[in-house]
């Protein structure tokens, strides 16, 4: 019988005999664990060891995975300069015209981060990851030869469209690894793009206007495309990393490839005291091969709730990034903190270097505690971030009652924060960083919930996908929220706290809507 005819023919027919039948299921959905019966051990087994993960699959995935924030963030040094000089404007006006490009790019990414997951469940991760991160590296490279501010806005819209597939190389992680090593995979995987967000802004700042920095190097043409060595350092490490997805990295999707790896663990003593694993070939199920439609996966009560929880998170995350930074900048009289830029910057350096360290622990934390315990846990840390905001800027108030922030009358621009206050800024920067763990938590939620490896991009992308519409609204809605408050004095300045802590709310129900499905 052809695979074809094999798909096609119904899993069970219901005329067969018992022993047809249940011979026919093991061989379709091999392999299963049976159920216990009456032959199995009263004593259950000790808890799974961890599956050996292939590091030589997983080192080329995460490679290309630290080239997106790379090219996205070695901008960030001179993006407004750029923009200023193109668009010929300066002050505000400069921040509408960078405003419209971060828009168009993410506005872009946003359409094209479902389709690039979908087509990768027809055609297979390595084409989309390749042409993702080729066109990444292309439109990196051309934009460092932009001259007007119209190829600056075309590059950045066609830079997002190519940008958008996190969600392929999220199903890649997921098919790499399973329920026993994932919790090591997945955290890993977000500590690189994390350090992607550092190495980007180091390279843009670090290589931008050569012919200033090394006069004996860099000829006069460079002084035309000042940021054109940082574009090109960042483009080559992009093409590096398609290479090697060209020639190293292994087709995951299964209905592109004739077998699949199952880690199966020896009973007998001495396996599992070397910790030996049975490695068996077995051909894809059913459900890796047959994709479900957008309608299917929506159906799926659990699934629901597992992107819903995607896109409240996308909203808590997006909005403190962008209402911590906006009190921190604001004056005390309107509910903020008066700091300087340079204390924002160690602020949020800080908030990067504890993220960091907490996702290294996130392996140990998920196998002592579970995936749904530590994602609900993680939810109630979003609540506590939003409530003791305005904790921070009740202290500095009070410092300023003391006579220590006041100089003739005004309120000093740059000043030395206390240690009271960088304890309570610290505690809630910390509180966000726990939060901010369920970020690789729904990578896992969405490999676990999802039925068959064949729909793993699909739902990977319906997972992004919401939590890109909920992080493009939230800020707006944040800071609007913010200025009102501020402004008009509403429930004391912190109108926007409440309504913070309702939609925090709200996200730690969704959350708990998972466990409520998946049992």
């Amino acid at each position: 019988m052809s695979r074809r005819e094999a798909v096609e023919k119904p899993a069970i027919s219901p005329i067969l005999p018992e022993t047809t039948m249940a011979a026919q299921q093991s061989t379709q959905d091999a392999p299963v664990l049976s159920a216990p019966d009456e032959t199995s051990p009263l004593i259950p087994k000790a808890k799974k060891q961890a599956n050996p993960l292939p590091k030589a699959q997983l080192a080329v995935i995460y490679a290309i995975k630290l080239t997106l924030p790379i090219a996205l963030t070695q901008s960030i040094p001179y993006y407004n300069v750029l923009i200023e000089k193109l668009a010929a404007s300066e002050g505000a006006e400069t921040g509408y015209y960078s405003g419209l490009a971060h828009s168009a790019f993410a506005i872009a990414q946003f359409i094209s981060m479902f389709a690039w997951g979908h087509i990768s469940d027809r055609i297979g991760r390595v084409p989309v990851i390749v042409a993702g991160t080729v066109g990444t590296a292309f439109f990196t490279f051309s934009f460092g030869l932009a001259q007007t501010f119209q190829a600056v806005l075309l590059n950045r819209v066609l830079a997002g469209l190519f940008y958008g597939i996190t969600g392929a190389i999220h199903s890649v992680v997921g098919e790499l690894s399973d329920e026993t090593n994932q919790s090591t995979a997945f955290p890993l995987y977000d500590i690189i793009s994390a350090l992607g967000y550092v190495i980007g802004p180091l390279i843009g700042g670090t290589f931008a206007d050569p012919w200033l920095s090394w006069p004996k190097i860099f000829s006069p043409w460079w002084s035309v495309y000042p940021y054109f060595l940082p574009c090109l350092i960042s483009s080559v490490i992009s093409l590096l990393a398609a290479l090697l997805a060209v020639f190293v990295l292994k087709e995951t999707l299964p209905s592109k490839r004739s077998s699949k790896t199952v880690y199966e663990p020896d009973d007998e003593p001495l396996a599992a005291a070397t910790s030996a694993a049975t490695i068996i070939e077995v051909p894809p199920t059913v459900a890796d091969l047959e994709p479900l439609t957008i309608r299917q996966l929506l159906s799926i009560p659990v699934l629901r709730a597992v992107f819903l929880s995607s896109s409240a998170l996308g909203f808590a995350g997006s909005c403190f990034n962008n209402t911590f930074v906006l009190m921190a900048y604001t004056p005390l009289r309107q509910g903020g903190l008066a700091f300087s830029p340079a204390q924002i910057g160690r602020a949020l350096s800080g908030m990067g270097a504890v993220s960091i360290l907490l996702k290294l622990c996130m392996p140990k934390l998920l196998r002592r505690f579970g995936t749904l315990n530590m994602f609900d846990f993680c939810m109630i840390a979003w609540v506590a971030t939003f409530a003791s905001m305005p904790l921070a800027s009740l202290v500095a108030k009070q410092a300023a009652a003391a006579g220590t922030l006041l100089f003739g009358g005004g309120e000093q621009a740059a000043r030395e924060a206390s240690t009271v206050e960088w304890t309570v800024v610290a505690f809630v920067l910390f509180l966000s960083r726990l939060g901010c763990l369920a970020f690789s938590i729904i990578m896992i939620l969405t490999r676990d919930h999802t039925p068959g490896s064949a729909s793993l991009g699909t739902a990977n992308g319906l997972a992004e996908l919401a939590q890109s519409l909920a992080a493009t609204i939230g800020p707006t809605i944040a800071s609007s929220l913010f200025a009102v408050s501020a402004s008009k004095h509403l429930l004391g300045g912190y109108l926007w706290v409440v309504f913070m802590l309702l939609q925090a709310g709200w996200g730690l129900w969704v959350a708990k809507q998972i466990r409520k499905y998946r049992d």
